[in-house]
């Protein structure tokens, strides 16, 4: 399965959750244990995780795992290629020798339980990734998105409407959306910010006044973007629902 994910900024209002322990490039690099030692805590670490996703709770735990499993594969890939720039907090201490790494400021003597450990973790860190990714999809093929009112000149900010079945409220959020072509690929991001909540919409029209009204009280122009993400169902908004109605936008204005 590919994985792609874009650089999608955090509203002010959301709340990534619990302060649960988190596999990240330190839970491969002690070594003070025993191996199956370590193997438990990740093992452990991994089922926290599936316990978010059982709770129908993607964000941030989805990205924290794509992220690492990136990683991790980038080590591997550069095994015995310690000239060759490794990943962000993991550093290259003694080209000539080529006998240790640093991963995460923490010089590992032992370079091969750190790889021995990742090829054993990473199967499963996958496996778990593409887990949620089934209820990922799920919930994104079933959300609407569709333009509010009069088409817009310009479309590079404006507001997105999510319903929040869960309180039975639409949430409105202002966004900027960016496309960045210094790379040889253009990269695409957007930021979001809290504004209101509305009472829940029938959809028969009712969103083109809500847009009416947003653009009197705060003084937008008249012809501003405005878009709308429906989903029936009420799981939690801002671990789920939300990232989910952003990364739909997006992919709506990458068209």
């Amino acid at each position: 399965m590919e994985i792609k994910w874009y650089s999608i900024c955090n509203s002010s209002k959301e709340n990534p959750g619990d302060n649960m322990k988190q596999l990240n490039l330190g839970s491969f690099s002690s070594q003070e244990e025993d191996i199956e030692i370590n193997q438990y805590k990740i093992l452990s670490g991994l089922k926290e995780y599936k316990a978010e996703f059982n709770r129908n709770r993607l964000y941030p735990y989805l990205a924290e795992l794509v992220y690492l499993s990136s990683q991790l594969e980038e080590i591997l890939e550069r095994k015995g290629l310690l000239s060759i720039p490794l990943p962000k907090g993991i550093k290259n201490s003694d080209k000539d020798k080529n006998i240790f790494v640093q991963i995460v400021d923490k010089p590992i003597e032992n370079k091969e339980y750190c790889f021995d450990l990742i090829e054993w973790a990473l199967p499963k860190i996958k496996e778990v990734i593409e887990e949620a990714y089934i209820f990922f999809n799920f919930v994104e093929e079933s959300m609407i998105i569709h333009e509010v009112g009069t088409p817009p000149l310009y479309k590079d900010q404006g507001f997105l409407f999510v319903s929040d079945n869960s309180h039975t409220v639409l949430q409105i959020h202002r966004f900027e959306y960016s496309v960045y072509s210094s790379t040889a690929k253009p990269f695409s991001s957007l930021k979001t910010s809290f504004v209101e909540i509305a009472d829940a919409l029938n959809f028969d029209g009712e969103e083109e006044i809500v847009k009416v009204n947003l653009v009197k009280r705060y003084k937008e122009k008249p012809n501003i973007a405005a878009y709308i993400c429906q989903s029936d169902f009420d799981f939690p908004f801002d671990q789920t629902i939300f990232p989910i109605a952003k990364r739909k936008l997006l992919n709506y204005l990458n068209k």
